[in-house]
């Protein structure tokens, strides 16, 4: 983690059912922070509110650089329709993102748009820090040493629970974001797999 982290006062809940509320929390760089709590007690909630991939009922989080990136993995991989394995890997490490945006903001410099060579700079730097320029191959590499003997071009819903918990992990590793907050990325790992997880983290 080469990033800060800090949430204050932040409450959530689940329809009229409050799962915590005055949530102060700073992770510092370099800081490895377990979460424990019963079923249901809001685990979840929080890491996607970290994640900034839902709002809180209150409070604020920031995150310092301003540019530094956020990654989440959820208990189980996302498996979207049509989704092959390697756009499944972009999508999970940013790169798909990152793409997106250099392609929008290449456009705006080509058409001359106001402030486009500022937003080019950002969202190129952005791409570069994420490892887009050699995802493809590093993820080749990344899924062989995993035992994930498939064609990454073949569908996720076409994977075993075990080959997509390996899917996962790759993408896992393959990330190079500035906080990582990982959802009971245990789940479905075989031993190999556990290993590999401990030392990444």
């Amino acid at each position: 983690m080469t990033a800060t982290l800090v949430a204050k006062d932040l409450a959530a809940g689940h329809g009229d059912r409050p799962l915590f509320s005055g949530l102060d929390l700073v992770v510092a760089p370099g800081e490895v922070i377990g979460l424990v709590g019963v079923n249901g007690a809001g685990k979840s909630t929080l890491l996607r509110l970290l994640a900034g991939l839902t709002d809180p009922e209150q409070g604020t989080i920031r995150i310092s650089p301003p540019h530094a990136t956020v990654g989440h993995l959820p208990q189980e991989p996302e498996r979207r329709e049509g989704e092959s394995v390697r756009a499944f890997l972009a999508r999970r490490t940013g790169v798909a993102a990152a793409q997106a945006d250099l392609d929008a903001t290449t456009e705006a410099l080509a058409d001359g748009a106001p402030g486009a060579d500022d937003a080019y700079a950002v969202a190129l730097e952005r791409w570069l820090s994420l490892g887009a320029a050699d995802l493809d191959e590093r993820a080749d590499e990344v899924a062989a040493s995993l035992g994930l003997d498939i064609s990454l071009d073949r569908p996720m819903t076409a994977l075993s629970g075990g080959q997509a918990a390996r899917a996962g992990l790759a993408s896992l590793l393959l990330s190079r974001y500035d906080v990582f907050l990982l959802d009971e990325p245990t789940n479905d790992l075989d031993l190999d797999g556990l290993q590999r997880l401990e030392t990444f983290v």
